[in-house]
């Protein structure tokens, strides 16, 4: 695959736009990770939270979010970005995860991140979900 210069730079200003969304993503990975529902939640786009209904977007949170990082682990090096629109059409960036656990345990989950009002916010969750061609 050959990179020319407009490809570079368009991956180079993606990676910067993506930057302050990635520091939620992993903000919301963290809190997972210690099992703290009240800050995960609190961290989901209202948008979601309204379109789903506050008690369906809380049990999805403890029953399929929280036990997914309930085992703890780390994130994998290997992280892919591309730009998504949620279903309100709010802009953001999906980020592509793995959770290692142990030597050579890989549990794939993504993260999607969009400015909602200005203020970036956890559009959706999806753990456990392989997306092909996007965790590399």
């Amino acid at each position: 695959m050959a990179f020319d210069a407009a490809t570079v730079s368009a991956d180079l200003r993606m990676a910067e736009d993506a930057a302050p969304m990635r520091r939620i993503a992993d903000q919301f990975v963290a809190r997972a990770l210690a099992g703290d529902a009240a800050s995960t939640s609190a961290m989901l786009s209202r948008a979601l939270v309204e379109r789903m209904g506050q008690p369906a977007a809380m049990k999805a949170m403890k029953d399929q979010v929280l036990p997914f990082f309930s085992r703890g682990g780390e994130i994998g090096r290997s992280v892919t970005v591309t730009r998504t629109t949620d279903a309100a059409g709010q802009t953001g960036f999906a980020f592509y995860f793995w959770l290692v656990h142990g030597v050579g345990e890989r549990r794939p989950f993504t993260v999607y991140v969009v400015n909602e009002g200005g203020v970036p916010v956890v559009a959706n969750v999806v753990p456990d979900r392989f997306v092909e061609g996007r965790h590399q």
